[in-house]
């Protein structure tokens, strides 16, 4: 099955290469429709470290194989690698405030695009905010055809690491759909 992928706003564009530097591979994984797996080769620079990208319908997850030497200086929206801390464009205010977090960090009119489509909302109209986890959420989970009992007995029959089996549980509740698991 051909990929479906744009690079440097070039559909199929060449993507042997990230950089020039570093090589990437993509595959599909396993029997899932629609799961794909972008692995970036930072051997390079950084003998045996990668990045994996896999995507699965319109959810990504994005995998860091590395070290302090390789990523130890880096900071941005994930955080601050050496000590975990979220921190705002400023390299120096701490935000612990998840909502507060995705607004600094909104990509701003000057920055670079990563994809190459804008879509609502952009800068300076405010993010979107998530639904409260204790109010609206709790109401449609109570409506869920699919059991909590279900989402873990199809997690944990095929995952072993009990971070990803509740991660796998979730997202199976949110979507309503047996066949998150395709994700893990």
């Amino acid at each position: 099955d051909q990929p479906h992928y744009w690079i440097n706003y070039e559909y199929q564009g060449e993507l042997e290469t990230l950089g020039g530097l570093f090589p990437v591979t993509q595959r599909e994984i396993g029997h899932f429709v629609n799961k794909r797996e972008y692995k970036i080769d930072l051997s390079p620079k950084h003998p045996g470290l990668h990045i994996t990208i896999q995507l699965y319908r319109e959810f990504i997850r994005v995998k860091f194989n590395g070290n302090e030497q390789a990523f130890g200086r880096t900071v941005g929206l994930l955080g601050d690698y050496a000590t975990g801390k979220t921190l705002a464009r400023d390299g120096f205010t701490v935000l612990d405030d998840y909502v507060n977090l995705g607004n600094e960090w909104q990509v701003l009119p000057a920055e670079p695009k990563l994809f190459r489509q804008m879509s609502h909302p952009q800068f300076p109209e405010p993010c979107i905010q998530p639904e409260d986890p204790r109010g609206e959420r709790k109401r449609r989970l109570e409506e869920s055809t699919i059991s909590l009992e279900q989402a873990e007995q199809v997690c944990s029959s095929t995952l072993n690491d009990p971070l990803s089996i509740k991660d796998c549980v979730y997202d199976i509740l949110a979507t309503q759909d047996l066949d998150m698991i395709g994700a893990f």
